[in-house]
Formats: C-alpha cells, structure tokens, sequence
C-alpha cells in the first residue's frame, strides 16, 4: 500500500515539552478501513517519539485513500494517542493521556498543520502541562486535593 510520512513534534499536537516525563504514542484509523489493497486495522500501532524533541514520524495511508469499512464513506481521519509516564523504582508511574485527531492529506508532511485538534486529555499530577488544554480532566494527588479535580 503506498503510504505517505508524516511528521511532527508533541508541541505540534498540543502536548509541549512533557519534563520529566517520557511519552509512549499509539496511531490508528478513527475505524478499520479499506483501500484498494485490503484492510487498514484500527489497533493501535506503536510509535517512536525522540525523549529529547518530542519528534516523531509515522508512514501511513493519506486519509483520503481510505473508505470506511461500516458506513462505506471515503476518508477516515486517523487518532494519536499519548500517554505519559515518570520511571520509578519499581517501573513507571502513569500520569496521564491525550488523544489527537487529525486528517491525513495526501503527500504527507506536518500533523500539527494539518485538518484536527484535541479530543480529550487526562492529566495525573502535578506536573501539569506549561499550557491549558481546550479539553481536559485534570486530577491532582497532592493533598489538600487529593484525587480532586482541578479546575
């Protein structure tokens, strides 16, 4: 299947610099699709993000390319997901997801500029994130607040 690179950076997706805290990143289609050569599953597919830039990189079918496999329409945005974790003594301490929805055009390029936005993010902390999101659930462990939602 011919696929398109596209590129970016988590400041790019709304996520700034996650100090302290390393990023593991997942893509999917929005829903399993076809394209003229066969079937785009929607499990979720490990991405590489650089620790020290926030880069990463994705191969992937333009969204145009694609045609939903329930409802027969042509293009099916694709879904980032980031969660966000602080190593620990006895592994990593979870602290957190985003998920980002984009439409991959065709010829690839730059994620951030292209058709989306933020779904949804959870944020465990402190730390908090260096800008608000526009859609969030914060939750904060540190007493007085503990497990309280932070507005």
């Amino acid at each position: 299947m011919p696929t398109d690179t596209y590129t970016g950076t988590l400041a790019d997706i709304g996520l700034g610099r996650l100090t302290g805290l390393s990023a593991a990143m997942r893509v999917r289609p929005e829903e399993e699709a076809f394209t003229t050569e066969g079937l785009i599953s929607a499990i979720p597919v490990p991405v590489a993000v650089d620790e020290a830039t926030g880069r990463f990189s994705i191969s992937l079918v333009p969204s145009g390319a694609l045609t939903a496999s329930t409802s027969g329409r042509s293009g099916v945005d694709y879904i980032i997901e980031v969660g966000r974790f602080e190593a620990s003594l006895d592994g990593f301490v979870f602290h957190g997801v985003d998920t980002w929805k984009f439409t991959a055009t065709a010829g690839g390029g730059n994620v951030g500029e292209m058709k989306g936005g933020s779904l949804f993010a959870v944020w465990v902390g402190p730390p908090w994130p260096s800008a608000p999101l526009p859609r969030g659930l914060y939750i904060d462990t540190v007493p007085p607040n503990e497990w309280g939602v932070r507005s």
